[in-house]
């Protein structure tokens, strides 16, 4: 499993998070019942959940989420991509397993791993899942910390 990056850059007057490189591990084990929270959101017959464990995951530990899609009630066959924003901004583009077309059904669980160059930086991880022509984004606000 390689580190995601996180290092401040400024363009302009204000100060972005740059995501220098991304990198992720699929989880081997499913993410215990310890998530309080769910996110939620559909676009037509596609409905999808984000079960992320907390919104400050620890620098250099595995942070694990778990995804679920549904097509029609169904399973979806769908497809994952995540987006890191920076105050609104999307400032680094993710792959679950570091692979540009993964894909999956009815649910995958991951871990993320933050390195110190994260810690304190106000980020929002958006899980974009796709299928049958349908779209969904999952937004989770995250902040590292050591």
């Amino acid at each position: 499993m390689r580190v995601m990056a996180v290092a401040p850059r400024l363009i302009g007057r204000g100060l972005v998070a740059g995501l220098l490189s991304l990198g992720f591990g699929l989880a081997v084990a499913a993410t215990g019942a310890g998530a309080a929270t769910l996110v939620k959101a559909s676009s037509g017959p596609l409905s999808a959940t984000l079960a992320p464990s907390t919104h400050t995951p620890k620098v250099n530990a595995k942070w694990p989420i778990v995804v679920t899609a549904t097509l029609s009630g169904k399973p979806a066959h769908a497809t994952a991509v995540y987006d890191f924003l920076y105050d609104g901004a999307v400032v680094g583009t993710g792959y679950v397993k570091n692979n540009k077309h993964f894909s999956f059904t009815g649910h995958f669980s991951d871990s993320l791993v933050f390195p110190p160059s994260s810690d304190g930086e106000p980020l929002t991880l958006s899980v974009v899942i796709s299928s049958a022509g349908h779209t969904v984004k999952l937004d989770w606000s995250i902040k590292s910390h050591t």
